[in-house]
């Protein structure tokens, strides 16, 4: 792995949705992601979660989704500092694991939670 890597975080649309289930149909991916629906309109619009695919030398490869841990009330990280965030992920292609990406990438998008106050 290089130590610069340059990764592109662009929202989900519902677009994507084919290709969000073909990634969470993979095994490494269902084993932690159990969802079959991947979302609908109303949860890709929730202001309470940043969905994102990430994608790597303008190829596709990783869902990444951050989210406010105060956005509901009974949330487990709840006695977090206001401002935290929640980050769920995964490697949709699975070309991609081994390589450092999930690392670089989560890295990258933490760098830009905490420039903006999380």
């Amino acid at each position: 792995m290089t130590a610069a890597r340059e990764y592109d975080f662009r929202k989900a649309t519902m677009g994507d949705l084919p290709m969000l289930s073909e990634w969470q149909a993979q095994p490494h991916v269902r084993e932690w992601w159990d969802s079959d629906e991947p979302y609908d309109q109303e949860e890709l619009s929730d202001p309470r979660v940043s969905r994102f695919i990430v994608s790597f030398d303008g190829r596709p490869f990783a869902f990444m989704q951050d989210y406010s841990v105060h956005g509901w009330e009974d949330h487990h990280f709840a006695h977090l500092p206001k401002g935290a965030r929640g980050i769920d992920q995964y490697i949709g292609d699975p070309k991609m694991i081994g390589d450092g990406h999930g690392t670089a990438f989560i890295g990258a998008r933490m760098a830009a939670l905490f420039d903006s106050g999380a």
